[in-house]
């Protein structure tokens, strides 16, 4: 769907959220949490989150645990299935521009229709041909039961492995850590859906409930209360206002990441930056590769290192610039082409 108070700054990004932080604004949650880690506990922006089971900093191992869970949620299919399980009588599920937008940004409708069937060759007298190797058809109640299936299967290893022992959270901290939000929010997400987990088969026996999995739903409950006490503990913190007013705090804000005393702003070993021939102040195209992919930012390349790109965009010649943020995983970065195709 549009997003004009994107389109202000400059940022053409489909996906939501996207975090400013001064003049700096990041896209994709997984870069957004790891930014907001990197924030002093002094500062008045916020404390950290992702401390260790000891109270501290967290220790190598749950760092790639956290990272570990991040690619179970986001990269592999639980993501998407977890999409299609949105119930069909939403409201916004039943607007034609809500699904032309999702077809958009998926690149295909979130529940596929099954394939029509084709009279045979051997049916309409010609000769026989060979057993077909296409997937059978599904009608969306199997598609919608394979989906619940993939949920189901990440939610027993969450079950029986990191909450197995009866831990709180899943770093065995005080409080919920940043490995907590990685892999939670599939489910707290849909938990919060009236029949999220029905299989559209008519019976209204949930495939995923507390009765099936105990700990995963406690878990559930403990970070919808702890949640709801941050909020009642800090009332007045989020203060909103119009797309206008958000686009000029963030234009006349200063720079908040430390990208000013980068050494090198474009790794001369970055195998793309060396087939691209890549440099500082190059326009190139900027666009996540799975999903969203058909709205690509373009500006001038700021900063490309091993885990992150930046690039400088602004609504227009004339108009303030903000540095875009986008991790390597998972977004492409490309000359931008002003002239004929390359021989």
């Amino acid at each position: 769907m549009p997003r004009p108070d994107l389109a202000r700054l400059g940022v053409r990004h489909r996906r939501i959220p996207v975090l400013a932080i001064g003049r700096d604004v990041y896209l994709d949650t997984r870069l957004m949490l790891r930014k907001l880690e990197q924030i002093p506990a002094t500062s008045s922006i916020r404390a950290p989150l992702g401390t260790g089971s000891g109270g501290g900093k967290a220790s190598p191992e749950e760092l790639a645990l956290e990272r570990l869970l991040d690619v179970l949620t986001v990269d592999t299919n639980v993501f998407l299935d977890s999409a299609r399980l949105i119930p069909g009588d939403v409201p916004a599920m039943k607007d034609p521009k809500f699904g032309q937008d999702r077809m958009d940004f998926f690149g295909g409708p979130l529940i596929q229709r099954p394939p029509k069937k084709t009279t045979s060759a051997a049916a309409a007298g010609g000769p026989p041909t060979s057993p077909s190797t296409s997937a059978p058809s599904a009608s969306p109640a199997l598609l919608r039961a394979e989906s619940l299936a993939e949920l189901r299967h990440a939610a027993f290893l969450l079950e029986t492995t990191l909450l197995a022992d009866g831990r709180s959270w899943i770093l065995n901290t005080p409080g919920p850590s940043v490995s907590d939000i990685e892999a939670i929010w599939p489910f707290h997400w849909l938990a919060s859906m009236p029949g999220a987990f029905l299989d559209g088969s008519g019976s209204q026996e949930a495939a995923l409930s507390p009765d099936q999995f105990p700990r995963l739903f406690a878990w559930i409950d403990r970070f919808n209360t702890t949640v709801r006490a941050a909020r009642k503990g800090q009332p007045g913190l989020a203060t909103k206002v119009d797309g206008v007013a958000a686009a000029q705090a963030v234009q006349t804000a200063a720079y908040f990441d430390a990208h000013a005393g980068a050494v090198s702003p474009v790794d001369p070993k970055d195998p793309v930056s060396r087939a691209a021939g890549l440099r500082a102040g190059q326009r190139v195209v900027l666009w996540p590769t799975d999903t969203g992919t058909s709205h690509k930012d373009v500006g001038k390349l700021a900063r490309l290192s091993a885990d992150e790109v930046v690039i400088e965009v602004a609504a227009s010649d004339d108009a303030p610039s903000v540095l875009l943020h986008a991790p390597r995983h998972g977004f492409r970065v490309r000359p931008e082409e002003t002239e004929g195709p390359r021989l």
